[in-house]
């Protein structure tokens, strides 16, 4: 499907982000567009970012309500990912879906305590070929 129009290089549209679901929980999905209030100045035809942008993320899996694909729109200060947060600076909930690498391989877990302070994570780690296990 081509609309025609072609992307800048560096256009955040297409970028693959994590952003809170409405159960607190990060969740999967691109930026889908980006919306700057129009007292927002252009400059050399870029559009200056203000801290009230709104970047729509259309999630990859369901969630919110059962819908997949739903669209929902989000500051830059609530997503994780490339020119965003890290998830270095996120408290990660309970029930947390994760991927992180054990014995060398990358397997899917589920966040059981996040203890900011400390820096640590307790993750239940699930078995190889069942990692479908927790959605």
């Amino acid at each position: 499907m081509s609309t025609g129009k072609r992307l800048a290089k560096r256009s955040i549209i297409g970028t693959r982000v994590c952003a809170p679901g409405t159960d607190g929980l990060f969740y999967s999905g691109v930026i889908h567009s980006v919306r700057t209030p129009a007292s927002a100045q252009e400059n050399n035809n870029c559009i200056n970012l203000t801290p009230n942008t709104k970047y729509s993320v259309r999630f990859d899996q369901k969630q919110d309500l059962g819908r997949r694909g739903l669209n929902r729109e989000f500051r830059d200060t609530e997503l994780i990912g490339p020119g965003f947060q890290s998830v270095m600076n996120v408290l990660l909930r309970p029930g947390q879906k994760v991927f992180l690498t054990f014995n060398g391989r990358e397997c899917a877990g589920e966040v059981i305590t996040h203890d900011n302070i400390k820096d640590e994570v307790n993750v239940r780690i699930q078995p190889l070929g069942q990692e479908r296990a927790l959605t």
